[in-house]
């Protein structure tokens, strides 16, 4: 019979006894382990203190044993690079000595420069800041003048841009103004080097009108502009104009450059404007383009005119202004396909010429610019017609594109710059050497391209100013009357401009 619950009978489990003690002794085995663990450490963690003390200290000291080095580095760089480009000027002049020319035939010097490129000497007359327009540096500063830009071109005639000397200036006095202290001096690139051979600080209104800091109107530095963004205004050359000497090649520059010591030094102009002076377009309403590494383009005006879509300049002649638009890197796009298909400009202008107008519905996009309208992003690259078919088109499609592309881009700084419709165009610069580009770019222009014999028309310019300066002509316009020679004469062909102003509508 099954036993009831809660019965007398029923089996009991006894418990067993706790081992306290045991517990105990392990628990404090445990914590006197972590303890010893936690001492350890602590003192691990003192001596990795100890070591990152030191190594924070051992790494102060390289970095600044670095820094010593790369400044030496940039220095001796910079050292080299001074060397080498009087070592080249050097060998320039010898070769012209040797060529037959002694220092006593040169009866003057000169010097002409890419604009918008500056020097800052300090107190002592040493550069402290040297670089070409693509400094791009004072782009930051160019913020800062936003709000001031039509106050800005009213004064210089230019868009606020950090390529110009004012956003530089600003830059180095917001950001390094160490540098902007020791400032004595503000050059452009040729007024240095005028500088160099006669030790007279002077500038030029040609060249001064591309630093952003010149009264292009009124032909002075402007202090009003200078106070108004708060730059100094006493770092500034007296100004000069072109073909005036400023002075006489000194006996240390003689000893460098075999120059004889005495020689006068006459004042330079901007090298576009030297162009100009060299191809003598020196009439109000004169069209020119330099189609060099850029392609500038340029109206003549005897009126100061402020445009929104246009630059104004001083031209290298007293009393002319210049209404100015830039097609972008035309010469460097040509360079860009020359190299990307691994050839030369002859074979390209060959292969070109085989290519119908329009190169089929071809489109080169390569950074090319309107006046007023810059961007700092810029398309590059072909655009093809839809549908196509890869295989029909071949690299001379590739070449001419970017011919044509290159004078349509001069045609649209024409327009912009309001050039009368049937004024000739004068060209000189690097790409006019081909019959090629003259010949579509009076076809794209729709007038007459008027070239010049002389390939180095800047440098004849300058010697012109040259000339002038030691009284061998009474003034710059009988210079470029006696020196200036034009070349070929390309007229547009009737049917070729009528398909390009026809593939003008479509595309």
């Amino acid at each position: 019979m099954p036993r009831q619950k809660g019965s007398k009978n029923a089996v009991r489990t006894k418990k067993a006894k706790i081992d306290y003690a045991a517990i105990i002794a392990e628990k404090t085995a445990a914590k006197e382990q972590i303890e010893t663990e936690i001492v350890a450490l602590s003192d691990n963690i003192s001596a990795l203190k100890d070591q990152l003390k030191s190594k924070k200290s051992a790494l102060k000291v390289a970095t600044k044993d670095l820094s010593k080095a790369e400044a030496k580095k940039v220095a001796a760089e910079k050292k080299a690079a001074e060397e080498s480009k009087k070592a080249e000027a050097e060998s320039v002049l010898k070769k012209l000595l040797a060529s037959g020319m002694s220092a006593d035939e040169i009866v003057a010097v000169s010097a002409t420069s890419q604009r918008e490129g500056m020097v800052w000497l300090d107190r002592f007359g040493k550069e402290i800041y040297a670089a070409p327009s693509v400094d791009l540096r004072g782009e930051e500063a160019a913020d800062l003048l936003s709000g001031k830009e039509p106050f800005i071109k009213e004064i210089t005639g230019l868009p606020v841009s950090g390529m110009f000397g004012l956003a530089r200036l600003l830059w180095y006095k917001k950001f390094n103004e160490a540098v902007y202290d020791r400032i004595d001096t503000v050059m452009m690139i040729s007024d240095w080097i005028c500088y160099l051979l006669c030790g007279s600080k002077v500038s030029e209104p040609s060249v001064a009108s591309s630093s952003q800091l010149f009264d292009v109107k009124n032909g002075k530095w402007s202090s009003e502009l200078m106070k108004s963004v708060g730059l100094r205004t006493d770092i500034f050359p007296e100004i000069s104009d072109f073909g005036e000497q400023i002075g006489t090649v000194t006996k240390e520059a003689a000893c460098e450059t075999g120059l004889k010591e005495g020689t006068p030094v006459i004042c330079g102009a901007a090298d576009s404007q030297a162009g100009l002076v060299g191809m003598n377009v020196l009439k109000s309403g004169m069209l020119a383009a330099v189609a060099g590494t850029t392609t500038p383009v340029m109206r003549v005006t005897d009126r100061y005119e402020v445009d929104e879509f246009a630059f104004t300049n001083r031209h290298g002649v007293p009393g002319l202004w210049l209404q100015e638009g830039n097609a972008g890197i035309t010469g460097l796009a040509l360079r860009w396909v020359r190299d990307l298909f691994r050839t030369d400009y002859e074979i390209m202008t060959q292969e070109a010429m085989s290519v119908p107008l329009g190169c089929d519905g071809m489109r080169c996009f390569s950074g090319h610019e309107i006046a007023g309208r810059r961007s700092s992003t810029c398309r590059s690259g072909f655009v093809f017609p839809t549908p196509w078919v890869l295989d029909s088109y071949k690299r001379g499609h590739f070449f001419r594109a970017v011919y044509e592309a290159n004078c349509y881009a001069v045609r649209a700084n024409l327009e912009a710059i309001k050039a009368d419709s049937k004024a000739p165009l004068y060209v000189c610069g690097g790409q006019t050497a081909s019959d090629f580009y003259n010949g579509i770019l009076a076809d794209v222009c729709g007038r007459q391209v008027i070239t010049q014999k002389e390939r180095e028309i800047t440098g004849l310019g300058i010697a012109m100013g040259a000339f002038t300066g030691v009284g061998l002509y009474k003034d710059i316009r009988e210079a470029a009357a006696e020196m200036s020679f034009a070349g070929k004469i390309y007229e547009p062909k009737h049917d070729c401009q009528a398909f390009y102003e026809d593939w003008l509508e479509k595309y």
